[in-house]
């Protein structure tokens, strides 16, 4: 029940937030590698100070191109969430 409790919490603060992480990208876009789980749960602990194992963190499908994603956190097992994550160019070409 606390557990709930805190992950609702959790789920407030960020819910449906945009977080920001730059990355170095070629000509066309792609980036050099893919932004990984443990990478969002840093971001989210650095903005936020919520603690999100990575495992709970599911992007809705590989972050490998400058743009926005959708990525799934899962909470609690009857509390979930959903941040968008937007990829920007490390050297603004």
């Amino acid at each position: 029940q606390e557990k709930k409790k805190e992950a609702k919490n959790i789920q407030e603060k960020i819910e449906n937030k945009e977080y920001e992480v730059k990355k170095l990208s070629t000509e066309n876009k792609e980036l050099y590698g893919s932004v990984k789980p443990t990478e969002i749960s840093k971001i989210l602990f650095e903005k936020e100070k919520v603690e999100i194992n990575p495992s709970l963190i599911q992007p809705i499908k590989e972050i490998k191109s400058i743009g926005t994603f959708k990525v799934e956190l899962n909470l609690h097992p009857e509390v979930q969430s959903e941040i968008d994550i937007k990829v920007i160019s490390e050297d603004n070409k």
